[in-house]
């Protein structure tokens, strides 16, 4: 692709928390990008990132405001049954589409995103944010240069209590025809795209999923709304390389409000991420330190500070090939086929193969 000159000029699609939270404040950040529009199902909504960012235009129709404001790239934040038609209809404008994680609904959706994205040779991007953590960009990097060995072991859990109390309302997240899946999606697909990222592909897994909270307050009623997704979520299963996984993610964790511990073992050497402790890593590595059970701290450096969307900015801005950037739709996908063989796993009660 060509490298691009001047700004980059985005598009929000879902200008609601996740846009003004993270979207919105790291392009604004970059330098090189530039807000030019925000749209959103509610206008007061739109009107509301609009202002925050600087953009000129708002409003609820995005395919209107792609016709007639035209961008290099936009942003889909939107709640997750939304992704497919928002991710379909940006593509053919033949923008570049940063589109947040669960990628789609299911694998097949996610299979045609990523297949016209492919066809219209534009970048795509997911955001799954702790590719970004500063000590997982330093666990990466001692696999790829061999500190740990072959991997045997990835283990973890992804804890929150949000969901804990019946008194938390009824929101689209709790609702399998928006959200797809509960702690699955919101949290699983985190887990799983870690594992993806230090170890590689998951072949096959057993699963158990569970909610705890089977009703919540529909907002201004005093009616109760049934919960239809998983609260918790299990999964074990075996890696492309031979090694195992075990990681547990569920919104009921009592007292965690985000916290994530992913231990990664290998033949050579042992790390601890934990995600309270961003700038460092626990570390075992090297037979001295192995023979002795010895751990130490080890710092992040310099080159494992990265802002997630400064990286689709700068990918744009340089002409990068799609292949080239990470996390994109084909990772998206890959981590989809995980998670929608947890979901048959979970039903059947037996072990599947990732597709």
């Amino acid at each position: 692709m060509e490298k691009m000159g001047k700004k980059v000029r985005f598009g929000i699609i879902g200008s609601g928390g996740i846009a003004r939270g993270a979207h919105i404040p790291q392009l604004l950040g970059h330098g090189k990008a530039e807000v030019v529009w925000c749209a959103d199902i509610h206008e007061g909504t739109a009107r509301d990132a609009a202002a925050r960012s600087g953009a000129a235009h708002h409003g609820t129709d995005y395919v209107k405001l792609l016709r007639e404001q035209p961008v290099d790239a936009v942003t889909i934040g939107t709640p997750h049954n939304v992704h497919h038609e928002a991710v379909l209809a940006a593509l053919e404008f033949g923008v570049h589409v940063c589109c947040e994680k669960p990628l789609a609904m299911n694998v097949a959706e996610a299979q045609e995103m990523h297949d016209r994205a492919k066809e219209k040779g534009v970048i795509t991007f997911v955001p799954f944010s702790y590719w970004f953590t500063p000590a997982a960009r330093l666990l990466k990097e001692l696999i790829d240069q061999g500190h740990l060995g072959e991997i045997l072991h990835v283990t973890g859990y992804y804890g929150q209590g949000n969901a804990l109390t019946p008194n938390a309302p009824m929101a689209w997240r709790f609702q399998r025809e928006i959200a797809g899946s509960g702690a699955l999606a919101d949290l699983g697909s985190h887990l799983i795209s870690l594992t993806y990222f230090w170890a590689g592909r998951v072949t096959r897994l057993t699963a158990q999923m569970k909610t705890f909270v089977h009703e919540r307050r529909i907002a201004g009623t005093d009616q109760m709304g049934k919960v239809d997704v998983d609260d918790d979520v299990q999964i074990i299963g075996e890696l492309a390389s031979g090694g195992l996984i075990n990681l547990s993610a569920s919104r009921t964790y009592t007292g965690r409000g985000n916290y994530q511990r992913v231990e990664v073992s290998g033949r050579d050497g042992g790390v601890v991420y934990d995600n309270s402790k961003p700038d460092e890593l626990s570390v075992c590595l090297g037979k001295a330190f192995r023979d002795r059970g010895a751990w130490v701290t080890l710092p992040v450096g310099r080159q494992h500070r990265l802002t997630q969307l400064h990286a689709f900015v700068d990918a744009i801005l340089a002409g990068k090939r799609p292949d080239e950037v990470l996390p994109n739709f084909a990772v998206g996908l890959e981590i989809q086929k995980v998670m929608e063989a947890a979901q048959r796993s979970a039903e059947s009660g037996a072990w599947v193969e990732v597709a």
